[in-house]
């Protein structure tokens, strides 16, 4: 039987994704980056192998704003063969614009969370089969404790059209993100699965930079010497990842590599249920 294990990761090429690969790649994961930019993607791929001499790297193009491109990815991942033990949610964006992707939703929304659900829901049966009764395959959510700015899913303004703020509506798609972790974990009782979801802490990326605002100008830059590293932001990442004693710890949240409580409002779980409802109707023609 093959010992190898497979992995993917998302969102590899900037912030805490580049030392998340580089962990991983180091554990001797074959491990598949999904990244929207071909060059961003060759560059991490060539340092992966310079830095861990595991040359067991593949490359998935997709621009996670486009959930065509997202199934389509998952898709190329399948017809692979390649088993998956361990899945890294961790592309996540900070808009301080507001900005609609192309299917029509709020762009925070639909990268740290519609993408995700498209992600993980296609690959789950090969997560499934891969896993086994002494070592269960993973999903790590990188999410945020920024979740907690929103107190529910306001599903008559998804799309943050009713006054746009950057904070809100970006804890407002963490939240989404918190509750997928919650229903998915009890839809994986009885199944070697394990989800989690990690909190990172605040860390000095280029999150939000790109946008000519007083956020991005002026308030972020005058943050950033008191965020982590990336080195340090991806620490808790690789912790769930790999940590034998969080076997079986489906659904738990993480934070400084440590276990914590959950908001109230990451723990409801009739919205969680609904929440998968309502985004599995409108995710529905890509799964048949």
């Amino acid at each position: 039987m093959e010992d190898k294990k497979y992995a993917i990761i998302t969102g590899a090429t900037s912030g805490i994704g580049i030392p998340t690969a580089i962990g991983v790649a180091k554990r001797g994961y074959h491990t598949t980056l999904i990244c929207r930019n071909p060059a961003k993607g060759e560059a991490l791929k060539q340092r992966i192998v310079a830095e861990t001499g595991n040359h067991d790297i593949d490359i998935i193009l997709a621009d996670l704003t486009s959930l065509e491109d997202v199934s389509k990815a998952s898709q190329c991942y399948i017809d692979s063969g390649k088993p998956l033990h361990l899945l890294i949610n961790n592309a996540g964006i900070i808009n301080t614009t507001h900005e609609i992707t192309q299917d029509g939703y709020e762009a925070m929304f639909a990268v740290n969370y519609l993408s995700v659900f498209l992600l993980t829901t296609q690959l789950l049966p090969v997560l499934k089969s891969s896993g086994n009764q002494d070592n269960s395959s993973r999903i790590v959510n990188v999410t945020s404790e920024g979740y907690k700015m929103a107190r529910r899913i306001d599903f008559e303004n998804i799309n943050a059209e009713k006054g746009f703020k950057t904070f809100p509506a970006y804890g407002h798609s963490k939240l989404a993100l918190m509750l997928f972790n919650l229903e998915l974990a009890e839809q994986l009782s009885y199944h070697p699965v394990n989800t989690y979801a990690v909190h990172p802490g605040a860390v000095n990326t280029n999150l939000g930079s790109g946008d000519n605002t007083i956020l991005s100008r002026f308030l972020f830059p005058m943050l950033r010497p008191f965020f982590k590293t990336p080195e340090q932001g991806a620490a808790t990442t690789l912790h769930v990842a790999f940590e034998p004693k969080a076997d079986g710890q489906n659904g738990f949240y993480y934070a400084s590599s440590k276990v914590r409580k959950l908001g109230k409002q990451a723990k409801d779980s009739v919205q969680a249920k609904t929440l998968w409802s309502w985004t599995d109707n409108r995710l529905s023609k890509f799964y048949n």
